[in-house]
């Protein structure tokens, strides 16, 4: 499995004691290189502005680029140098995308800031450009559908206000309801021509292994299948892991390896292995790390033991939500 990676992503830091820091991606590279994984490592080129204008506007873009010093809201902070390392994210996107793409092959951009809730004219929430979604529209230029895949357990508003109205690219995304940014209602499908092309699963506190299980069974995969895209972009956080303390899901280690699974094996059927996994949050490093080199282990085609395996949802706690979001969703997608 191919590797985008920057070491000037470390450089970015919002300010002290915050959870988005240097360290989140500082374990996961202990971890790639004390397992051995890939040496395939792709050092990605800055984003341009015209990149980031495919989906920011241009009053945006030079609101972030001539903000100075301080908040852009309460967890968020800008300082010099955040501007040129947010396009070095956008980049690696870009490059996982391209890579991916004319490879035929999977690729994880291991990236930092996150972006998935940076939307056309607003940042926040530790975002300021939408990585995922900026290399979402480069693989339109080469592609005529799109998935992106969300499964951060905070609802990426940004991403969805984006292609809201776009039946290119299917959004999809899992998130703990009730948690910030408040957005992600079942209800929530898309308007004009891409109604029905926004998927929305929110989920209860506590649901796991078998909620995403079933989920995944009787929602994702059966409208993957239908859509059929040309490429799946992953905005990947590993802030729903039961270890994590932002949120209150619980999914495991070995609960992240099984859909990295069931999208592999979507990649190999319907896509030529065009899958691009795209960091957003997790926040303890080392489940983020053993989820990260777990995935990039299994794309290899070797295992590693878990340390975080334990299956805390055993009996679909999220049962009535996804049938909730299924009543919905059936309107537009055969399930």
């Amino acid at each position: 499995m191919a590797i985008v990676y920057h070491p000037e992503y470390a450089t970015h830091i919002q300010f002290r004691h915050h959870p988005e820091s240097p360290e989140r991606l500082e374990y996961i590279m202990r971890k790639i290189a004390g397992l051995k994984l890939s040496q395939e490592i792709t050092t990605p080129e800055p984003a341009t502005e015209e990149d980031i204008l495919t989906v920011h506007t241009e009053k945006y873009l030079n609101f972030i680029k001539n903000f100075g010093t301080g908040y852009l809201d309460g967890d968020t902070y800008i300082r010099e140098g955040t501007y040129e390392v947010a396009l070095l994210a956008v980049g690696g996107a870009i490059s996982g995308v391209s890579e991916s793409f004319f490879g035929n092959k999977p690729v994880f951009s291991i990236v930092r800031p996150p972006g998935h809730h940076a939307g056309p004219d607003h940042g926040g929430g530790f975002c300021y450009f939408n990585n995922a979604a900026i290399g979402a529209k480069r693989a339109l230029k080469m592609s005529e559908r799109v998935a992106i895949l969300d499964i951060d357990a905070h609802h990426g508003n940004g991403t969805q206000e984006i292609f809201y109205e776009s039946p290119e690219i299917l959004y999809i995304s899992l998130h703990e309801w009730g948690i910030f940014p408040g957005t992600g209602f079942h209800t929530e499908v898309g308007a004009g021509r891409g109604k029905g092309y926004t998927v929305n699963i929110p989920l209860p506190a506590r649901s796991g292994d078998s909620t995403y299980e079933e989920a995944f069974n009787t929602i994702v995969m059966p409208i993957l299948e239908q859509f059929m895209p040309n490429i799946v972009v992953v905005s990947i956080g590993v802030d729903a892991h039961y270890k994590d303390i932002m949120t209150g899901l619980d999914l495991s280690s070995a609960g992240y390896l099984s859909i990295a699974r069931k999208l592999l094996e979507f990649s190999e059927e319907y896509c030529n292995r065009r899958l691009v996994y795209v960091l957003e949050g997790g926040y303890n490093g080392l489940a983020l790390s053993e989820v990260v080199g777990g995935v990039i282990s299994m794309f290899e085609g070797k295992d590693i033991p878990l340390q975080y395996e334990d299956v805390r949802d055993t009996s679909i706690k999220g049962k009535e939500y996804i049938e909730k979001s299924k009543k919905i969703l059936s309107k537009y997608w055969k399930l």
